[in-house]
């Protein structure tokens, strides 16, 4: 096969990499996921950031047409839905680093351009761009998780992606928003919508300079039997020493060969993991788009006292989602993946049916922000966890950043949806019919998952079938 070792020895030393990465933890793989996580913090400070700063941006070009502003508003997750899957088919094609390093140089690039768009066209096209990189990464972020953990601890690390989005709404609220409010005494300065852009290139900036130190995945390498690679790679950061590893670095399995491979991951063996993982994603960014990107503007729809009080509403509906974010985890390895995905998606179905009755029936107003405080709470917990984390569970190396990027296309699709139907729904139906369309599509996903989920804690871990293949 190579020199003195033949296809067997080779194959029996990819299993021992593989077995080891997954079976080890340490505080370095620990590190790679923070900075992994990094990038989904990005993605949730930009797509949240910007429906703070859209009365800035709307007073900034006053004579924008509603097309153009909605454009402006889904640019990035236009971006983003080519990003994720043609991002996540480089990221097995090209490499994890390599597509780590290209995202946040384009991240940053155009986050900064874009607060100096002299219109809301060349801001359209920048953000298109910025989506896409997001878009790329997101699926990355995830596939660096998987990759460098050890079983268990992936599957702890990857569940607290959504408490990135609401420590970015929180900071945006009270880092961001309300000292520009109070320097400024307006939320209609364009300083606030293109100091929000700014803000996102110098932290896409701090993240690429950390990344410049991350090494390439070490399971990426050793599926294509890059043995020497992976065993120097996993000595620098698990400090462990694999000797009867062949010492060689050759061909043996080509990955994401042609475009034909992006579309690989449907298998008809596969089709419960499909459906399970997609709708969920699409749940979850439906009601993302349609709630949490609008939630700041619904509060101001529902007069709460002052542009203050609107903001400290929002942040207190917010703070279900950290509540989530963080318990989600902690979960995990006690009731599973599946119990939560369910179980979350009822919750949302119930919170999202209480928010519609409380406006048909005209309950004290309040009650909006206590059922804001249960649905992020159990959106977190629900699908908008479990379906990234499952999708980068099912699949192995060879097609995990393929198979993230086609589920992160389909949150972004969920996201597009939402962020159209929602102010339609606000002029014809009310919100109260837009809570009741959200709930329905809630109760589906998770009367679906019952049937089509799986518990990723007992998933059979498919990196060492794909070998074996």
């Amino acid at each position: 096969m190579s020199g003195t070792y033949s296809k067997e020895e080779i194959e029996r030393g990819i299993a021992k990499i593989y077995q080891t990465v997954l079976s080890t933890k340490n505080v370095t793989a620990r590190y790679i996921a923070v900075i992994a996580l990094a990038s989904l913090w990005l993605d949730a400070y930009d797509f949240s950031a910007f429906g703070f700063g859209l009365a800035s941006f709307k007073a900034t070009f006053p004579w924008i047409s509603p097309a153009l502003l909605g454009l402006a508003v889904a640019a990035p997750n236009i971006g983003a839905v080519i990003g994720a899957v043609s991002g996540g088919w480089l990221t097995d094609r090209l490499g994890r680093r390599t597509m780590f390093i290209i995202n946040m140089i384009l991240f940053t690039v155009v986050a900064a351009a874009a607060g100096f768009a002299p219109d809301p066209y060349t801001f359209t096209i920048l953000r298109i761009l910025l989506g896409f990189a997001l878009g790329a990464d997101v699926a990355l972020g995830f596939t660096y998780i998987f990759e460098y953990l050890e079983q268990r601890q992936r599957l702890f690390w990857a569940n607290l992606w959504q408490l990135q989005w609401y420590i970015a709404y929180e900071v945006i609220i009270f880092t961001i928003v309300l000292p520009l409010y109070f320097t400024l005494h307006s939320i209609t300065n364009p300083l606030l919508w293109r100091t929000i852009m700014w803000v996102g290139g110098a932290l896409g900036l701090i993240i690429l300079l950390l990344r410049s130190k991350i090494p390439e995945s070490i399971l990426w390498l050793a599926y294509q039997g890059k043995l020497a690679t992976a065993k120097r790679i996993l000595k620098q950061t698990y400090g462990i020493d694999l000797p009867d590893v062949p010492d060689v670095d050759i061909e043996l399995r080509k990955v994401a060969r042609d475009w034909k491979s992006a579309f690989s991951i449907f298998k008809r063996n596969k089709w419960k993991e499909i459906v399970y993982t997609f709708l969920g994603n699409f749940d979850q960014g439906f009601e993302g788009g349609a709630i949490g990107w609008y939630f700041p503007y619904i509060i101001l729809l529902l007069h709460f006292t002052g542009v203050f009080g609107s903001e400290l509403a929002t942040a207190i509906g917010y703070v279900g989602g950290l509540v989530g974010g963080y318990l989600v985890a902690w979960l995990t390895p006690r009731i599973g993946t599946k119990v939560q995905y369910v179980g979350g998606a009822y919750g949302s179905f119930i919170f999202l049916t209480l928010t519609a009755l409380t406006l048909i029936f005209h309950w004290p107003i309040w009650l909006i922000v206590v059922w804001a405080f249960g649905f992020f709470f159990a959106h977190v917990i629900g699908p908008a966890s479990q379906g990234m984390t499952s999708a980068t569970a099912f699949w192995g190396p060879s097609q995990r950043g393929t198979a993230s990027g086609w589920a992160y296309q389909f949150v972004k699709w969920g996201v597009i949806t939402g962020t159209i139907m929602m102010p339609i729904a606000l002029a014809t139906i009310g919100l109260s019919g837009a809570a009741l369309i959200l709930a329905i599509a809630a109760f589906i996903t998770a009367t679906v998952g019952i049937f089509t989920g799986y518990d990723a804690r007992t998933y059979k871990p498919p990196e060492l079938e794909e070998i074996q293949q």
